[in-house]
């Protein structure tokens, strides 16, 4: 397998998106994600996405097993959604495009 993606799609409490990004940008600091690039996409709506790209299926579960989880310390400061969940995610493998060449 060529790597795994991760996508978080969220929306910020009312005035919270800087708390909310100082949390990270902290947590970042501290507690770094190793080897995977990791970044937040503004979607124009209101809501942003937190997306990761991991070298492996090893650094996807570890970052997934961490007693800290991001999406803990993120939850105080997102509004939940219709569904009652404050996180809409999606993950998988990525395709190694270069096995189409």
């Amino acid at each position: 397998m060529h790597g795994m993606i991760n996508c978080m799609r969220f929306k910020p409490k009312e005035g919270k998106a800087d708390a909310l990004f100082k949390v990270v940008a902290e947590y970042l600091r501290d507690d770094p994600w190793d080897d995977i690039h990791h970044g937040f996409i503004d979607l124009g709506t209101g809501e942003y996405a937190l997306v990761g790209v991991h070298h492996s299926v090893d650094s996807f579960i570890a970052i997934m097993n961490r007693d800290n989880r991001i999406s803990e310390l993120m939850r105080p400061f997102v509004e939940p959604y219709e569904d009652g969940e404050c996180f809409h995610s999606f993950s998988g493998p990525e395709v190694n495009l270069s096995l189409y060449l």
